[in-house]
């Protein structure tokens, strides 16, 4: 008998003339059961016949990472409804009088996470700006107040490590974000120097430049660190090449609302409108706005897009939020997490193999049957809504997490998924398409490595297998 350890070599030595007998069904389930080091729950569906075509571990319990996005945004298009959308508004106590807002403009955000440089115009929030001149403001006497009142103030996930506030997967998330609630600071270096540009320009962070200037491209390795007492100091340090044209990272920054108040205020006097106060947050005897000077609104299935897509995490979390806010009992993590789980077990997932704590995935806490999944992959696709679903996935070729990955299916293959990647965790799920033929599938592997190869054998498996 082979030991596992010859077994893997011999699957990762396979030529391509020998991998139509290894990609079988059969084979790779064996692969999973003899994995050394990593812990495999699978599960394979005929979506016409209901024939399960591969089980293994299918019930056990799992960290899902991304694919936790699945049930988030299945639990969306559900509860909240295809024809949703976010509405942002920026508004005022009453109609300005002779071109004046007497007292606060204030944006009520609804937990939009869209507003940012993937859809709306550089600079960010001056068509906001040109709206209030074209609708005849020329002075506000009071502040520029942020409400994000639509969710509570616990802006970062208890679960979530304190790195991952540094990086741009672990954003705040508020009911106002802009921006993905990053600032994008593009590094490059001119006239001797490096340099240092943020997008949108703006006043509520500043940047210390701190790097030394290399003439050895080798030696181009720099580090954006925030810094200062409110973290709004963006210290750039380490070695910036001299020839280095541009290179851009998304910081996130602290208090995703009032960033996005002070960017407005800034838009608004850069377009010629007086404002008499400061940019700051909305207090409880703030009163009420009545007049909607400008709204936007950002569709759902956008949303879902870029979520599943692009595996966005603060799309899933203000997503999770706003599904507690608007099916539970509250703009927070606890109720979006009720509301998720029990959509699951709506869908037929087993109560005790779904765990939700967060809307993204990024809690470690986390957890999923391949079994759970792929009954809320069903459902979803059974539902009226389920082309909907099923486009908002991602696909080899196109942009996203599927781009590079997964473009040598058999011919006639079509497949939309979710990727998940954490430190030891891959997973995979979403369905695979021949003709009429469709089969909903999960992969889940823990430990180690976390299974990535093992997943992609299983799709083009299953593929061959439909293409009988």
């Amino acid at each position: 008998m082979k030991t596992a350890r010859a077994w893997l070599v011999a699957l990762v030595l396979l030529a391509p003339a020998a991998r139509a007998r290894a990609d079988d069904l059969a084979a790779v389930a064996a692969a999973l059961a003899r994995a050394q080091g990593t812990t495999f729950g699978a599960l394979v569906v005929d979506e016409r016949t209901g024939e399960a075509l591969l089980a293994h571990g299918a019930e056990a319990p799992l960290v899902p990472a991304s694919n936790m996005k699945v049930l988030t945004t299945a639990a969306a298009l559900a509860r909240l409804g295809p024809d949703f959308a976010h509405e942002t508004r920026v508004m005022c106590a009453a109609a300005p009088v002779g071109g004046v807002v007497q007292g606060d403009v204030v944006v009520v955000g609804d937990g939009d996470p869209t507003l940012s440089r993937r859809f709306d115009p550089d600079p960010l929030l001056a068509d906001w700006a040109e709206a209030l001149w074209r609708a005849g403001v020329r002075r506000v006497t009071g502040d520029v107040v942020a409400d994000d009142r639509a969710f509570d103030d616990v802006r970062l996930h208890p679960d979530w490590h304190p790195s991952d506030a540094e990086r741009w997967y672990g954003a705040e998330v508020s009911a106002l974000t802009l921006n993905d609630g990053c600032v994008d600071v593009t590094v490059g270096a001119a006239k001797g120097r490096p340099t240092a540009t943020l997008a949108p320009d703006t006043g509520y962070v500043t940047v210390e430049v701190a790097a030394a200037l290399t003439d050895d491209r080798k030696q181009h390795v720099f580090s954006l660190l925030r810094a200062g007492p409110e973290r709004r100091v963006i210290r750039l340090t380490g070695r910036v090449w001299s020839r280095a044209g541009g290179q851009t990272s998304s910081v996130p920054v602290v208090d995703p609302a009032l960033f996005l108040a002070t960017v407005l205020r800034e838009r608004l006097v850069a377009r010629g409108i007086e404002v008499g106060g400061a940019a700051r947050r909305a207090r409880a005897e703030d009163p009420a706005p009545g007049f909607t000077l400008h709204r936007r609104l950002a569709p759902l299935a956008r949303t879902l897009a870029v979520t599943n897509q692009r595996s966005q995490n603060l799309y899933a979390e203000c997503l999770a939020k706003t599904l507690g806010r608007r099916a539970g009992g509250g703009g927070t993590w606890e109720e979006g997490a009720r509301v998720i789980a029990a959509f699951a077990r709506d869908s037929g997932a087993s109560a005790d193999q779904v765990t939700v704590r967060d809307g993204s995935g990024l809690s470690r806490e986390n957890r999923l049957s391949a079994a759970a999944l792929v009954a809320v992959l069903r459902a979803a696709s059974a539902a009226p809504t389920g082309e909907a679903f099923r486009a908002s996935l991602a696909a080899p070729g196109e942009p996203g997490t599927l781009e590079r990955r997964l473009g040598d299916l058999p011919r006639g293959a079509a497949l939309r998924a979710k990727t998940g990647t954490l430190r030891g965790v891959a997973s995979l799920c979403g369905y695979v398409e021949v003709g009429e033929r469709r089969a909903a599938f999960a992969v889940i592997g823990n430990g180690g490595s976390g299974g990535r190869e093992q997943a992609d054998a299983l799709v083009r498996a299953v593929a061959r297998r439909l293409a009988r």
